[in-house]
């Protein structure tokens, strides 16, 4: 079963801070996925900080152009 994503708070340097059903909160660093194109427009530290949740994990862009999938935050991710 996907760790469902409840919440997000982009902070400084490309970190987000993550909680996950039920109150587990965790740190991703996007930071090494800027060098993927796919990623590249997070770059952006505008763009970055528009990150919501929808289905359960992390999109952004008006259409949901880029997505994170919630396993890759909850497993990289630093317990907080």
């Amino acid at each position: 079963m996907l760790p469902k994503i409840k919440s997000v708070k982009p902070l400084p340097n490309y970190i987000l801070e993550v909680e996950f059903e039920p109150s587990v909160q965790k740190q991703f660093s996007v930071l090494p996925y800027l060098k993927y194109t796919v990623y590249k427009p997070l770059v952006d530290v505008s763009f970055f900080n528009t990150v919501t949740v929808k289905y359960g994990t992390l999109v952004w862009g008006k259409n949901e152009e880029i997505d994170f999938d919630s396993y890759t935050i909850y497993s990289e991710g630093v317990s907080v």
